[in-house]
């Protein structure tokens, strides 16, 4: 299950002494040249900070991974709403950093003095007996997680190796950073609930706190023992063990857990999320409550197994993985009469078996559409199969709430976006909110997937997937290739990273693409229909006009200063919106204004220019009273040339006779003259 990192630019451990620096808010100084490898995150490197205003404090900064999401949200409450039992957040923003030549984000955190609590075990520096678990170890952890959740966050990072020593005499443990990456992105697996490990590592999902008390029940284990039993087991065998045996069977194994503390961890590591332990069970205990504790459920299995994929499965759910895995053999599989009797032993019943049966029979009545392929019929069928496990389809597999980081996930890595956009445009995600009747929040993530499928079948600048992408991710920076380097992430930066990148643009791009567009309308709180429908015309001088309307609105009502490289850019791209005046000289009039509007790097007075109501209205009637003067002009030339027609025919009818009579008296002169030589 193991998946690489969504961005490759990491920074070496040891940097170089002219490294650089870089500075938040005028008043947090991050050295780049004092690298803290002792206080990296998977996807943030930690350096040295100082505060100008108070040297004294002890800080630390985490430099991100660029395009990696992060949790701005979290990040946005945790600062404004600090609490005990998690390491403080100081400051976060994006700032260019030398090192990697970008911007990216960085975030300034209390610098825990005490090291990690794992690394101070494994060294012997500390000891922890059964007896300072509950109070060094679950106490703290309780408490930060319980200010977590009455603001509203779920951690999704708590295991072993990112607990801190707040303090130099190691007594004070503290959560660590959660906000560098997608929520349960860095977790191993046994740190993850059975059915969130299941799923991509970018679709885990959000999670709530009662994800956060099965990690919790993971890193007492880890702390107690000093070790993780089954560190080295593979993900897959791990998942199969886990899903067959129960996740605290599985993870204690033989191990030798102290009775003292086997009534927590049996109610913490349930794998039935309504019976898992809360922060209420939590706290019952530490004030010595005792409660009636949970026996170990192990998944309910069949007497035989069934072979599928090279493996020997006892219950359903690891078959309905291994299903969607191997996509061609399960379709097989489904009609084979064999399974079928397995399947009735296996789950105490026919109802399961019937109820596959039928999907099976409406595949092949849609064999001609989408609703007929294999792949759709594998998630429908794993959906009954195993209906509390992540959603699966394809080969991919995550959670409800898991469809935004990995759809980031996918478009940062030129995945395969069509499967999850599938997911969304055939209704897959309704087979797991049909089945997943128990849990809670199943219908308001319906909800949010049914919103997003809105914006996915439109697709309109502002629209389309990539709409999708910045609604679903609010830590994720603008994609757009002409600002994907100044990690643009709210939108008061997007102008002024367009106005740099005027200093590189080439040829006659528009400083608009669909990630601008579809940025600014997950981000802008503000009605830009009227913009993003004039954007959408086929017409290109409407399309130009909408595209400097928009950027012209962000510029006055975010009060952006001047931006004389943007305002020089977009100039430079109005010829159809200029050319779409009638008249010439109200086009040589806006050609020679342009570049004075340039040069007050204004918007706003550049769009009233080129889009002006009573200019384009006397355009506009100039143009008729034009048009209604050529018509008269043309008729009177018509009428002339009727006029001159006919005189030119009764001219040739005269000249005709006139030759004609000519003719006659000349001819009888001559008859005349003859006569009378003869005569005489």
């Amino acid at each position: 299950m193991a998946e690489q990192p969504m961005a490759a630019d990491d920074t070496d451990g040891d940097a170089p002494a002219n490294a650089g620096t870089a500075v938040l808010g005028d008043r947090f100084i991050i050295d780049g040249s004092k690298p803290l490898p002792e206080l990296d995150s998977p996807n943030a490197k930690a350096y040295l900070a100082e505060d100008r205003r108070d040297l004294s404090r002890q800080l630390f900064a985490l430099v991100c991974i660029p395009g990696m999401p992060v949790r701005t949200r979290a990040m946005r409450l945790l600062k404004n709403l600090p609490g005990t039992g998690t390491l403080e957040l100081v400051e976060w923003n994006t700032a260019f950093w030398p090192i990697l030549g970008r911007r990216t984000m960085i975030i300034v955190m209390e610098r825990p003095l005490g090291g990690r609590v794992l690394e101070q075990l494994q060294s012997g520096a500390v000891r922890l007996t059964e007896y300072d678990i509950p109070r060094r170890v679950v106490q703290p952890i309780y408490e930060g997680l319980k200010h977590l959740n009455s603001v509203g966050v779920a951690h999704r990072a708590v295991r072993p190796d990112n607990l801190f020593f707040a303090d130099r005499e190691r007594q004070e443990i503290v959560l660590g950073d959660c906000f560098t990456s997608p929520p349960g992105f860095d977790q191993p697996l046994v740190f993850e609930p059975l059915e969130r490990s299941m799923a991509n590592q970018a679709g885990r999902g959000h999670g709530s706190v009662v994800d956060d008390m099965f990690a919790l029940g993971a890193s007492m284990v880890v702390l107690t023992l000093g070790h993780n039993p089954i560190e080295k087991m593979k993900a897959d065998d791990l998942l199969f063990r886990r899903t067959n045996l129960g996740s605290y069977a599985a993870i204690c194994g033989n191990a030798r857990v102290p009775m003292s503390l086997l009534e927590p961890l049996r109610g913490l590591l349930s794998d039935i999320p309504q019976e898992r332990w809360g922060l209420t069970e939590v706290e019952l205990w530490l004030n010595g409550r005792q409660q009636t504790p949970l026996q170990k459920k192990a998944a309910k299995k069949a007497d035989t197994p069934y072979r599928f994929s090279g493996r020997d499965h006892l219950n359903i759910r690891t078959l309905a993985h291994a299903f969607n895995r191997n996509i061609p053999e399960a379709v097989k599989t489904l009609r084979e009469e064999t399974f079928h009797a397995w399947l009735k032993r296996a789950v105490d019943g026919g109802a399961l078996s019937e109820t596959l049966k039928g999907y099976v029979d409406t595949a092949d009545f849609h064999k001609d559409n989408f609703q007929g392929s294999e792949e759709y019929l594998v998630a429908r069928v794993v959906a009954s199969m195993d209906p509390i496990g992540p959603m699966r389809y394809k080969g991919m597999s995550l959670c409800l709430d898991g469809f935004g980081p990995m759809l980031a996930s996918e478009m940062i890595r030129d995945g395969n976006v069509q499967v999850l956009a599938e997911i969304i445009n055939r209704d897959i995600y309704q087979f797991w909110v049909g089945e997943r009747s128990v849990v809670l929040d199943s219908l308001e993530r319906a909800q949010e997937l049914a919103q997003i499928k809105a914006w996915l079948v439109i697709n309109d600048p502002g629209y389309g997937v990539e709409r999708c992408l910045y609604e679903s991710n609010h830590g994720i920076n603008c994609q757009s290739e002409l600002v994907v380097d100044d990690c643009v992430i709210v939108i008061e930066d997007l102008l002024p990273a367009l106005d740099a990148a005027a200093n590189h643009v080439e040829g006659r791009a528009r400083p608009m693409d669909r990630h601008i567009t579809a940025f600014i309308a997950a981000r802008f709180n503000e009605d830009i229909h009227p913009h993003l429908r004039a954007l959408a015309s086929t017409k290109e001088s409407n399309a130009v006009v909408g595209m400097l309307s928009l950027l012209a609105f962000l510029q006055w009502k975010l009060r952006v200063q001047p931006l004389y490289g943007l305002a020089s850019w977009v100039g430079g791209v109005l010829g159809p919106a200029i050319n779409s005046f009638h008249s010439r000289t109200t086009r040589r009039e806006i050609e020679r204004e342009i570049p004075k509007l340039v040069r007050k790097g204004s918007l706003p007075e550049l769009f009233d220019l080129v889009d002006n109501a009573e200019k384009r209205l006397e355009d506009q009637d100039g143009y008729a009273d034009a048009v209604d003067e050529y018509i008269v002009c043309a008729t009177e030339i018509g009428e002339i040339e009727e006029a001159g027609s006919e005189l030119t025919d009764k001219a040739i009818t005269t000249g005709q006779k006139t030759a004609a009579m000519i003719s006659l008296v000349t001819t009888m002169i001559v008859v005349t003259i003859t006569f009378i030589a003869e005569v005489l």
